[in-house]
């Protein structure tokens, strides 16, 4: 099932890529003839579209980026961390690290999965936690890979979160069940008014 979504990601990062990109270009072009049809007076009622224009133009990229950032194929994991870490930080202002060592490339699978899942919770802990740092560790462990996600918010009912089907709840369902595809092990740490820790294990298989 997982397989067949990140298939669908990727085709909707590139349609957000290729589609959109078009027709921005194209409205640039008309944007560039109605200035130059518009009084010099009104002028700036057009350069105020254009700022606006660009900055969709820089939301859509990032979103495009960050649904399947190519750095994650050719780079691998940590580096495509490091580039979601200051996408995140800089629309968020949450302080976020990424720190650890993988000696090497681990399988697509568990990249892409990885990757994703740091990217849930990061969304979760934007939306939910009022945090204002967020550790994120991963290393590899005996014969399996290990990711810990720490925030320093307000902290959450695990069990109540176990649960629930909206607010963090579900965006932990949908970690818990991206690591259970993977024969993995996912465990939340925390409790109201309390910080907040994710532990994810996924073994590697020879």
């Amino acid at each position: 099932m997982h397989e067949l979504m990140e298939i669908q990601t990727k085709s909707m990062a590139q349609a957000l890529h290729d589609g959109a990109g078009q027709m921005l270009a194209a409205a640039y072009l008309k944007l560039d003839e109605a200035a130059s049809l518009v009084p010099a007076a009104n002028l700036h009622s057009v350069r105020e579209l254009q700022t606006m224009l660009d900055c969709l133009e820089a939301e859509l990229r990032r979103i495009s980026h960050e649904l399947h950032p190519m750095v994650l194929e050719d780079l691998g994991l940590l580096p495509a961390l490091e580039f979601l870490k200051h996408g995140v930080a800089k629309r968020t202002g949450l302080r976020i690290s990424v720190t650890g060592s993988l000696h090497g490339r681990l399988p697509a699978d568990i990249e892409i999965a990885l990757y994703r899942i740091v990217y849930e919770a990061l969304g979760d802990v934007a939306r939910h936690a009022k945090a204002s740092h967020v550790a994120i560790a991963i290393w590899r462990d005996g014969g399996g890979v290990s990711c810990s996600i720490c925030d320093n918010g307000c902290g959450v009912d695990p069990d109540s979160c176990r649960t629930a089907q909206s607010g963090r709840g579900m965006g932990f369902h949908a970690i818990r069940a991206r690591v259970e595809d993977l024969n993995g092990s996912c465990l939340l740490h925390s409790a109201p008014g309390r910080s907040t820790k994710l532990s994810v294990t996924i073994p590697i298989q020879n």
